[in-house]
């Protein structure tokens, strides 16, 4: 491997993913047909959010050298992040069978067979990540969630304690645990264990600020609900952005809803649900000019499959209205 290579990738092992990104395109103008650059260049890619070049990059990758454990399990993260669980558990499988390392490929086998409705097929998959990885905390949350759909509280809070005492600084993991004691508690006491344990032991866990927002929700209060979503997006987490979105649209503040929603399509194109909570709510509001603005500016980051359904909303905007 070249030491340009080299370079490009400890720049995305360290989080630099803009600088990667230069540095691999740097390096595959020189080598246009190298596979490992471009798969990586696909992997840095889906990290920015940029699917239609991932999978430019990707399927570039896999004409040259075939579907590899890495790059089946970069095109499971793209299809995940476009929410098409059955393809992204297909393509986990496929790296798992191809002999991908570590736990990250196993445990998204097994969430997106549970996102996909599969759930004795998720309880598998997962019991064969943690078998294979037992130290990390993903398989057993995953296992977590399968008791929670099955209904059994006290498995999953078994599963999501193990998770937390095999990585006490995840906090998604504590959360996790938080929310199914929550569940055993009286309704009127659950938003002040959530703020105890925000002023405590889960002082700056953005998903323990989701929970509590969930609570608020559960409670009636959607406007507090937006408020803690707000606070949670200030950690810039994309996620916890569309809720705060959504939050404020249930809550009647639809100017502010969106603008939030707005930006984050931008950013996400390929979310469906947001496209279509988004067109949905300015064609409401009848601000003709918010939502041709968007849609253009979100259209060029579009993937392939999503590009119609822009095309199609544009053309629906009356012309010379607001």
């Amino acid at each position: 491997m070249s030491r340009d290579l080299d370079a490009a990738l400890e720049r995305k092992r360290s989080g630099d993913l803009d600088g990667a990104l230069i540095a691999l395109e740097s390096f595959l103008a020189g080598n246009p047909s190298h596979s490992p650059a471009l798969a990586h260049l696909a992997d840095v890619q889906v990290r920015r959010g940029r699917r239609a070049e991932a999978a430019d990059a990707l399927d570039r990758a896999e004409a040259v050298a075939g579907t590899t454990a890495f790059t089946a399990r970069v095109r499971g993260d793209l299809l995940a992040g476009q929410e098409r669980w059955e393809e992204a558990a297909r393509s986990y499988a496929d790296a798992v069978a191809l002999g991908e390392k570590g736990w990250w490929a196993p445990v998204r086998l097994a969430s997106c067979r549970l996102s996909a409705g599969d759930v004795e097929g998720a309880k598998g998959a997962a019991l064969r990540a943690v078998e294979a990885h037992p130290a990390a905390s993903g398989g057993w949350i995953v296992l977590g969630d399968v008791a929670t759909r099955e209904g059994d509280l006290d498995g999953a809070e078994a599963m999501y304690q193990r998770a937390h005492d095999e990585a006490p600084g995840d906090q998604w993991a504590y959360a996790k645990l938080v929310e199914a004691r929550l569940a055993k508690l009286p309704p009127d006491r659950r938003e002040r264990e959530v703020k105890v344990l925000l002023k405590t032991a889960g002082r700056d866990n953005r998903y323990l600020l989701g929970v509590l927002a969930r609570l608020r929700r559960e409670a009636g209060d959607d406007e507090a609900a937006a408020e803690v979503w707000g606070e949670a997006a200030r950690t810039g987490a994309p996620s916890a952005r569309r809720q705060h979105g959504y939050a404020l649209r249930r809550a009647g503040k639809l100017d502010e809803a969106a603008a939030v929603l707005g930006a984050c399509l931008v950013e996400q194109p390929d979310d469906v649900i947001l496209f279509k909570t988004y067109v949905g709510l300015q064609q409401k509001r009848g601000d003709h000019a918010g939502l041709r603005s968007t849609l253009e500016a979100a259209l060029p980051r579009a993937g392939a499959g999503r590009k119609g359904a822009f095309h199609a909303a544009l053309k629906k905007i009356p012309e010379g209205r607001k």
